[in-house]
């Protein structure tokens, strides 16, 4: 953390800021509830304002949903958005640790990688050359330069490769290997402080630890206020919420989806600036969806973490493995074209995806997907992100001419009075991920104080 905001820890707020404003915050995922308890313990006046049902954005855990049919999916936590903990050390990372959470540490377990509809070891696979290519690709993209290439482009592999590559390089970073910009991503990798390990929490839903991190905001979020315009031409800002509500503060930070604003689902009074709306175009948020299937029998592995590959799933993850001694369920993550492609059949996604786990592990995917007894009908659950309104999608991803710098547009403040956070205007190689929001949280804060301080 940032020097500037060492006094904010919990146990040690600091000396109040000396502000007799309000700042509005808006938006309640992991970024503006950040954002909020800093401020708070910093004894300035917030009002956060989320438009959805709860607080969370994009981390969402079934367990606290009360609007899917109850089923006994898995005996673990299961997780509709972001499931990974991307660094021992990271500020997510560090969070976890200092509550003294458990976490599983998936370096030990091992990944699978489909070619030609069979899937096998890194080992297995050492002495095949397409196989490698991707590997060397993947490996060797923090030192990636060359502007305006496609990560398909970038890495050259053969067709029988095409979906190996897209599944690590494309989905992995929220859209398809021939949108993702490899030097935008070359560049946030070559940027990252922290570790690499890939971690998933042991007992505990993602998002009940993040609510529980920031329960002094939490009672405090107006939920279901989705925030329609702002007019920050004059003192005070004047924000209007869709029902025609109006609320007043000095400063507002906005946190909402990056697929909201390029939308236009919030209107700025005074228009936001061209350096802004210019950078907006330079990244993409498209279409996201999360599939969970429960088994009768693990067919794939015990051992195994992801399974990286497929085409139409190219994402699967073994979720519960180090976490239960049932190994049964699949967490499959889409991105992109096919994302919005499978969006389109609605529920017979699930049947495409069983078919292709069924090409690759010799029909035991139908043999052993559970049902509901009374039915027959396959026991699924599927969190489609494109479809949430104040969402629109996944997570943010640069496209090929995109850089750094148009990150830090992204989040340049106006007139001292609009502050911009969330995932996407990470600037240190952590967008798309939770560490990029709580990264963006204290930066915006920092900003915000400073601008009340006149230094």
């Amino acid at each position: 953390m940032p020097q500037f905001l060492l006094s904010c820890k919990k146990d040690d707020p600091g000396p109040e800021v000396p502000f007799d404003g309000t700042v509005a915050v808006i938006g309640a995922g992991a970024a503006g509830l950040y954002a909020a308890d800093i401020l708070r313990a910093k004894g300035v006046k917030v009002i956060v304002l989320e438009a959805g049902s709860q607080a969370g954005g994009r981390i969402k855990s079934l367990r606290n949903q009360t609007n899917i049919p109850s089923q006994s999916i898995a005996d673990f936590p299961v997780e509709l958005g972001a499931e990974i903990i991307s660094g021992s050390d990271s500020i997510w990372g560090n969070v976890i640790k200092n509550l003294s959470v458990p976490t599983v540490d998936l370096g030990s377990a091992t990944n699978q990688f489909i070619l030609d509809k069979l899937a096998k070891s890194e080992s297995d696979w050492a002495g095949d050359a397409d196989f490698n290519a991707v590997k060397n690709f993947v490996s060797a993209l923090p030192n990636f330069s060359g502007a305006g290439a496609s990560m398909k482009s970038a890495a050259g592999v053969s067709e029988r490769a095409q979906a190996l590559l897209n599944s690590q390089t494309g989905n992995y970073y929220g859209s398809s290997s021939d949108k993702v910009g490899a030097n935008g991503i070359a560049e946030g990798l070559s940027l990252l402080k922290h570790d690499n390990k890939l971690l998933t929490m042991k007992a505990n839903p993602l998002q009940d630890l993040l609510l529980s991190r920031f329960n002094l905001v939490v009672p405090d979020v107006m939920l279901d206020t989705p925030v329609k315009s702002i007019n920050y031409g004059g003192d005070p800002i004047i924000i209007t919420d869709k029902s025609g509500n109006t609320f007043e503060a000095n400063k507002v930070i906005v946190t909402v989806p990056l697929a909201v604003l390029k939308s236009g689902g919030i209107s700025f009074s005074p228009a936001l600036p061209g350096t802004m709306t210019s950078s907006f175009g330079k990244f993409g948020m498209d279409s996201s969806i999360r599939v969970i299937l429960d088994f009768k029998k693990n067919f794939w592995g015990e051992s195994s973490g992801f399974i990286w590959g497929g085409t139409d799933g190219p994402q699967y993850f073994n979720a519960g493995v180090g976490r239960s001694e049932f190994y049964r369920t699949l967490s499959i993550t889409i991105n992109g074209p096919k994302a919005a492609e499978l969006s389109a059949l609605g529920a017979d996604m699930v049947s495409k995806l069983i078919a292709e786990l069924d090409s690759i592990y010799a029909n035991q995917a139908t043999l052993y997907i559970r049902r509901d007894l009374a039915t027959n009908q396959i026991l699924s659950i599927v969190q489609d992100w494109s479809k949430e309104e104040y969402i629109k999608g996944g997570v943010s991803y640069p496209l090929t001419n995109a850089t750094n710098e148009d990150r830090v547009n992204l989040g340049k403040p106006i007139n001292d009075k609009l502050f911009f956070a969330g995932e996407a205007t990470d600037v240190i190689g952590d967008a798309g991920t939770i560490n990029g929001a709580l990264n963006s949280a204290e930066r915006v804060t920092e900003e915000v104080i400073k601008s009340i301080l006149g230094v």
